[in-house]
């Protein structure tokens, strides 16, 4: 299914999921944000959206979905646009959802999703939005299960993010030091030392 010409060519369904998702999908393909030649990326590829906050979605060439964060975040959100529009629809505001010591077994993974969507909910309900009708509605005209257990698509997000080859962003600095990020989830050990 081609999510981004119904996307853009349904302005009501975009316009929903830009409510509900916090993301804008653009008419056309554009180049991604190189922060004035500073930034390059490892997988090349074309931005299809972005958030309100100037943050960008880039489809990349081997299919995946790059996030490149307007606060410094980054990395690959997303095996498909099939898998990136599931997460979307599934966990809106997926940016809350990042916490690497949830997902360390898959009680501690529902029991955090759980409480993440609750919040969702509860805000959208003081906008006089049902949250759940909302993705429901998205769901069935993008053809997208909406699912009460979070777990598999978060599971999947998580291991998107964290494959190999790592989409990396590599931003260098005037002086030539360089910086780069390739994951959202940041790479620290637990307490038995496992990363």
């Amino acid at each position: 299914m081609d999510y981004i010409k119904i996307l853009r060519e349904d302005h009501e369904l975009s316009e929903l999921l830009c409510v509900i998702c916090d993301v804008e999908i653009f008419p056309e393909f554009v180049t991604p944000e190189d922060e004035g030649g500073h930034l390059a990326y490892s997988i090349s590829g074309q931005t299809f959206a972005r958030e309100g906050s100037g943050s960008q979605y880039i489809l990349l060439e081997d299919g995946s979905v790059g996030y490149w964060g307007s606060e410094g975040q980054g990395g690959r959100i997303a095996d498909s646009l099939g898998d990136f529009f599931e997460l979307m629809i599934n966990c809106p505001y997926w940016m809350e959802y990042i916490w690497e010591g949830a997902y360390q077994d898959e009680e501690s993974l529902r029991e955090f999703a759980e409480e993440v969507y609750e919040e969702h909910r509860e805000e959208t309900l003081e906008d006089e939005i049902d949250l759940l009708e909302s993705q429901r509605e998205l769901g069935e005209r993008l053809g997208i299960e909406v699912k009460e257990d979070l777990v598999a698509i978060l599971m999947k997000f998580y291991h998107s993010a964290k494959r190999e080859p790592r989409f990396i962003q590599t931003y260098t600095e005037d002086d030539g030091s360089q910086h780069s990020i390739s994951s959202l989830f940041e790479e620290e050990e637990n307490e038995d030392g496992i990363i």
